[in-house]
């Protein structure tokens, strides 16, 4: 039995990928201890998971949003645990920015899940930010020289391990796929829903322009689930649209996903092309999520998640800022019911595949 450390900058409330590769760990004999940021300083700061030990720690409110104060709070975080870590046998540091714990530890094989091309996110408050565009070439650049100290390498999607092997890092795609689940009963009214964090407002403009253009007997609803930098821009945006009907739900627990996905017919996954991560691969968990409830999904079109969207019968794929398309799609997909046919078994083989070779 291994003692893992698994360490994220989110409060894990929940972080569906960090959950399910520390459940794998658990059911395989190892003690697994996940070491969340409470940034906010709202979420229970102890907590026993099907026994995954939760540490949520507090260093002081700390925003999303790529700000010094963001920075400050992230160092501070990464000291806390430092401080409360123990002796364990696997850091398994969860995308970029908990990659400074590498070599803080002594004795222990170091795993990076890189979930995300991190360093893109600070740009997109300000695309054209000069201040911006050199903090996201900094991180990019400690990325990169940290990853090579690390013992393996993980990431969500083949794109992502592709783009690090341009850059001389061998890594292994573990996609975001759950198990599969029991398809709950559609609506009886139909309902459009985005579940997760909202970090900008374009994207939902696009789906509000979209529903409104529809006749009343094909309008849908809209269900937004989750919290974010911009979920108060959002609601300003939708009293804009009274002749809509938009419900915003707020934060939810993974304990509370099944219940969501009954409310809705299908999933929403469209998103700005100035996230740099769509070209390079991404590929959405709500769309895998959706999947496994029967849920079809909309995603960017000419990008990777919208290839395989479309390969595998997940949903539909839509340009960018084609609001005529978005309300095609909605259309089409009425009634529409699909299966997640690859589900986490593929996915939780590989990430053994890696771990064997730790020899933890």
């Amino acid at each position: 039995m291994a003692r893992v450390a698994a360490i994220v900058t989110n409060g894990c409330n929940p972080d569906p990928r960090v959950l399910r590769q520390a459940r794998w760990l658990f059911d395989a004999g190892h003690e697994v201890t996940i070491h969340a940021f409470d940034r906010m300083q709202n979420l229970p700061q102890e907590e026993n998971l099907h026994g995954i030990q939760i540490i949520r720690h507090r260093v002081g409110i700390t925003p999303y949003g790529g700000t010094i104060s963001t920075a400050l709070g992230l160092r501070n975080f990464l000291k806390s645990v430092k401080r409360r870590i123990g002796e364990i046998d696997l850091l398994h540091c969860h995308d970029a920015d908990t990659l400074p714990l590498v070599g803080s530890v002594t004795n222990a094989k170091v795993l990076f899940d890189m979930h995300d091309l991190h360093h893109t996110w600070v740009r997109m408050p300000a695309p054209n930010s000069i201040i911006r565009r050199m903090a996201s070439f900094r991180m990019k650049r400690n990325m990169l020289r940290r990853g090579k100290k690390v013992d393996s390498i993980t990431t969500s999607c083949q794109g992502f391990t592709d783009w690090l092997g341009e850059r001389g890092l061998t890594s292994y795609p573990i996609e975001n796929r759950p198990p599969l689940s029991t398809h709950p009963n559609f609506p009886a009214s139909r309902a459009i829903g985005y579940f997760g964090k909202v970090r900008e407002i374009y994207s939902f403009k696009l789906l509000f322009e979209a529903i409104r253009s529809l006749s009343s007997e094909n309008r849908v609803k809209i269900i937004i689930a989750g919290d974010g930098t911009m979920v108060k821009q959002v609601q300003l945006l939708a009293q804009r649209y009274p002749d809509l009907e938009i419900d915003f739900i707020g934060k939810f627990s993974h304990q509370e996903f099944p219940q969501l996905m009954s409310k809705i017919n299908l999933m929403f996954a469209l998103y700005s092309p100035l996230r740099g991560n769509i070209e390079d691969g991404a590929l959405p968990s709500k769309m895998f999520e959706a999947a496994a409830y029967g849920r079809p999904s909309i995603v960017n079109a000419n990008t990777p998640m919208g290839t395989l969207c479309e390969s595998e019968r997940l949903g539909l794929a839509v340009n960018w800022g084609d609001v005529q398309g978005l309300a095609n799609a909605i259309t089409e997909l009425k009634g529409v019911e699909v299966e997640l046919e690859i589900d986490e078994s593929r996915e939780r083989k590989r990430f053994f595949e890696v771990i064997e070779k730790l020899r933890i």
